[in-house]
């Protein structure tokens, strides 16, 4: 059954192009993630929601109900958690047993602890115990594990198997690594539109593929990215930062040990303390006889380009 159709839609911001003939089509029980920037993100979830509409194109909702669960979202504050699913048990009218329920969320010992004293982890399985109640049709969700810990994201995939009994889930985020542990077939947005992508393995192969990933370290967990995810990295304080859609991983690795690692796949050192994604460069500016500027696509971002730099970079891009 086909809950949800996005056909050809096209959306543009201040005359910068968001999505371009984006085509998408959503059926009952798929597990599909949706890999964005945060500037995509942000405009999906708006057309979604009808905060805006789009240029061009159509999207047409077969589902008889949606819930939308954003990144940012929060919850009623000083109340317990079982008086706050109480609250979204009778509007979803549902009458579902919550003390019997909450085990599954693992939220079992949590439902006399009031809302403003739940960790991130409690708080995302929350949110999911909430969008269980109603049991819609169809569910997006943004970037659920961006924030939890190790643990947390173990009783958060145990969580969502749940609800996908009763829905089916979308989860839209910025990092691949993050939507291969919730999604079965995944979509990227290259140039404004979807392009599915392949996940089958050789199956007559017995070796592992060769995957290379760069790691930062940061709390209690490791977060991995891609090459083609990072849009530069930059010397901080003596510390190499991978930027990725605006916000900063640092990393164990000096800029030297970097430079050479992603030569390969597409980095230049534009200046002592920036290495930049060929692919993320938009514009070269000149501001003066020695002052030259990279505008990276879709996050404007401006790195500085040293002038002996200049001619390298220009035979690299032809």
């Amino acid at each position: 059954m086909n809950l949800i159709e996005f056909k050809d839609v096209a959306k543009q911001n201040k005359n910068q192009s968001i999505f371009n003939n984006l085509s998408l089509k959503i059926n009952s029980q798929e597990n599909i993630g949706l890999k964005m920037s945060h500037t995509e993100i942000n405009t999906f979830f708006d057309l979604l929601e009808q905060n805006t509409l789009p240029n061009s194109g159509s999207i047409t909702n077969h589902a008889q109900s949606t819930s939308i669960k954003r990144h940012n979202d929060g919850i009623y504050q000083k109340i317990t958690v079982k008086s706050y699913l109480q609250f979204f048990n009778q509007i979803a009218a549902q009458h579902v047993d919550i003390r019997k329920l909450a085990p599954q969320f693992s939220l079992g010992d949590n439902l006399a602890m009031k809302t403003n004293t739940l960790t991130t982890d409690q708080i995302e399985r929350l949110h999911l115990f909430r969008i269980a109640l109603s049991q819609p049709d169809l569910v997006f969700i943004e970037s659920p594990l961006r924030d939890l810990s190790n643990e947390g994201i173990k009783s958060y995939l145990k969580a969502l198997k749940v609800v996908r009994q009763k829905s089916t889930v979308v989860v839209i985020s910025s990092y691949m690594e993050e939507l291969l542990q919730l999604s079965s077939t995944i979509y990227q947005c290259v140039d404004h539109q979807l392009e599915k992508i392949d996940l089958e393995l050789d199956k007559d192969s017995t070796k592992p593929q060769n995957i290379f990933r760069l790691s930062s370290h940061l709390d209690d967990k490791t977060i991995f990215f891609s090459p083609n995810e990072i849009d530069f990295i930059e010397s901080i304080n003596g510390v190499s930062n991978f930027s990725v859609n605006s916000e900063y991983f640092p990393s164990s690795l000096t800029m030297e040990e970097l430079e050479k690692k992603l030569v390969h796949f597409g980095f230049f050192r534009c200046h002592r303390s920036y290495l930049v994604n060929l692919q993320r460069i938009s514009e070269l500016i000149s501001y003066s006889k020695n002052s030259y500027t990279l505008i990276l696509k879709n996050s404007k971002e401006t790195l500085p380009l040293s002038r002996a730099k200049l001619d390298q970079l220009k035979d690299l891009l032809q």
